[in-house]
């Protein structure tokens, strides 16, 4: 290397250090700008605190409202469902000529054979009845696999499809997919009530046909369900009117192997803001307080079973209470 080469490595050795001592300097000099402005903008206790006490009223003031938000997405999807669930089952009625019933247990009255239905389940409720255009409440798959093959109750009872699970429906014994105890009843005691009469040799209300039913759209077919205990029970696939119906034929409410008619009674369950969900037979769909129901409730906001101040007349299909007494 000639000496005119080491003179131009020296000299640009020294550019390079003088641009590194340079780049110190103004990364020193930035540092101590971005402290100075960080202590200029640092907030104190008394402006913290007050931050805080503002941050927390506003959190109390929205939280409710996000809930009520919440729910009412919630209900609309509810709505949504037991629409659906109406027209399916007014679709089955057009298909057989009457209404299904809450549960087959067997074709008729005296057959000596439990009924199958097409999807394999044995003794089916009435949800199974309800697939027109929303398919079976079940899925069957993992227990039919070949034709004659069946399954009960003590293989499952949960559902699998979306359209018979209410989005409000919560309860620390009973599962939302529990189809016997589950979100929705349906309005069997004047729409098909399948409970034997042996004293009689018949069912109890089955099969009711179409044109038994005057006026649909002031006849319930589906709604919320709450069982026969509160705030939530067994046996919530059924929705009792307010009164025994004791003019179709019927006995006792839909627990009926309990003593007392409190005790089997299974009402709507008012779960939405204080109100109930239900569908009718022209496929409107509206929410309503029990009152409006026909229910008589008492100071605690409980039902209060076969009341004679109950009226029935939007379980009835004729538009007319019933006296059932």
């Amino acid at each position: 290397m000639t000496s005119a080469d080491l003179f131009n490595v020296a000299l640009i050795l020294r550019v390079y250090v003088k641009y590194l001592g340079e780049q110190v300097i103004n990364t020193q000099y930035n540092l101590r700008m971005t402290q100075k402005k960080q202590i200029k903008k640092a907030f104190t206790l008394i402006e913290l605190l007050v931050v805080i006490s503002i941050i927390t009223l506003l959190t109390g003031i929205l939280l409710p409202a996000l809930s009520s938000v919440r729910e009412h997405a919630r209900s609309t999807v509810c709505l949504a469902n037991v629409r659906r669930l109406a027209l399916a089952g007014v679709m089955y009625a057009q298909a057989n000529g009457a209404f299904p019933p809450h549960r087959m247990k067997k074709r008729y009255f005296s057959d000596p054979y439990n009924f199958v239905n097409k999807y394999g389940r044995d003794r089916p409720r009435w949800q199974w009845f309800f697939d027109q255009g929303v398919g079976p409440v079940i899925d069957p798959s993992p227990w039919v696999k070949k034709k004659g093959d069946i399954f009960t109750d003590d293989d499952t009872l949960m559902m699998t499809n979306d359209y018979f699970i209410c989005p409000s429906f919560r309860h620390y014994e009973y599962s939302v997919y529990d189809i016997r105890n589950g979100s929705y009843g349906y309005n069997y005691q004047y729409l098909g009530n399948a409970r034997d009469r042996p004293d009689l040799g018949k069912y109890q209300n089955f099969p009711v046909r179409e044109s038994a039913i005057r006026i649909p759209s002031a006849t319930i077919i589906v709604g919320d369900g709450r069982g026969s205990y509160y705030p939530h029970g067994p046996h919530s696939y059924k929705l009792d009117p307010p009164k025994i119906a004791l003019s179709t034929g019927a006995i006792y409410f839909g627990n009926w192997i309990q003593p007392t008619i409190e005790e089997q009674h299974c009402p709507a369950e008012a779960r939405h803001n204080h109100k109930a969900n239900v569908s009718f037979l022209d496929g409107h769909v509206k929410s309503m307080i029990l009152e409006e129901l026909g229910y008589v409730v008492d100071e605690n906001g409980l039902v209060i079973a076969n009341h004679p101040g109950g009226n029935n007349r939007l379980f009835t299909g004729t538009g007319q209470d019933d006296s059932c007494y």
